[in-house]
């Protein structure tokens, strides 16, 4: 297998005018996530819709001491037959923390808990959302800002990427995963949070725009997200043993995505699905 360079991007095209692009390094660097690595990144018509979102089949583990995401990661290809296989191994080496007029703000501290008890209410409670929101963008204005900083990893993740007919097969290895202290696994499902404003799932249900609600863990066999401009979407059929996870959030400047995140409260030695490319042209 090939090692990409850090410059370096793939291109798995499904038609003339939409293909998923992967970047060896941590581009496109937008908003909040500009330092994490991507997984695969929808683009239409040479333009790129992922906007601050962490692409398709991005590892993501939660642990008491802070979630886990990529700082670093070391990109493979295969491209010898029609399909070809990119594998991109994740370092679990990233810390979520959060940062107030550039000074950041201490875990466990009254400040930390008010925040957490905001976002508790702002993605589960609906009776509070709305109230739980305005003091969060109010904070996002006066200055307070997600930031990632390096910490000492948590182990790696290798996940393989292979094109499919209809979209990409993900396979993730999740034995090289720390177990010690860890609370939950997400696999991002994740594209720009201003175009995928349509969902729909098994169940039946519908939703659009600000209908759909930042974290809503859901038990549908299959879910989609479809961008109604672009006439482009992507859908997923729940693996076993894993959780549903809609979700979207579009905050001024600072948060833009929409996602079907897989979740796991348990370490499985690995992962496997599906993610079908929805379109008039997709196929």
């Amino acid at each position: 297998m090939k090692r990409l360079q850090l410059d370096e991007k793939i291109d798995l095209k499904f038609s003339p005018r939409l293909a998923l692009r992967f970047y060896a390094d941590c581009r496109p660097h937008a908003l909040q996530t500009s330092r994490l690595h991507k997984g695969a990144i929808l683009v239409c018509s040479g333009s790129e819709l992922v906007e601050e979102a962490l692409g398709i089949g991005v590892p993501v583990c939660r642990y008491q001491d802070g979630t886990r995401f990529s700082l670093r990661a070391d990109t493979f290809l295969e491209d010898s037959d029609e399909n070809p296989r990119l594998v991109k191994i994740y370092d679990m080496n990233g810390i979520a923390s959060k940062r107030f007029r550039g000074m950041p703000i201490r875990r466990g501290s009254p400040t930390a808990h008010f925040l957490k008890i905001l976002e508790k209410g702002y993605r589960g409670l609906r009776g509070l959302r709305i109230e739980a929101a305005m003091i969060l963008n109010t904070l996002s204005l006066l200055g307070m800002r997600n930031d990632y900083l390096e910490s000492r990893s948590k182990g790696q993740v290798a996940v393989t990427y292979r094109k499919s007919s209809r979209g990409l097969e993900i396979k993730a290895s999740l034995d090289e995963v720390s177990c010690e202290g860890l609370q939950s696994i997400v696999f991002a499902n994740e594209q720009g949070g201003k175009l995928f404003n349509e969902y729909e799932d098994s169940t039946g249900t519908r939703l659009h725009g600000k209908q759909i609600e930042p974290w809503r863990t859901i038990r549908a066999e299959w879910a989609s997200l479809r961008s109604r401009a672009l006439g482009v979407g992507f859908r997923l059929d729940r693996p076993s043993g894993w959780l549903i996870v809609r979700g979207r959030e579009v905050v001024r400047d600072r948060i833009s995505w929409s996602g079907l995140d897989l979740f796991c409260e348990k370490l499985p030695q690995t992962l496997e699905y599906s993610v079908e490319i929805v379109g008039e042209d997709a196929c």
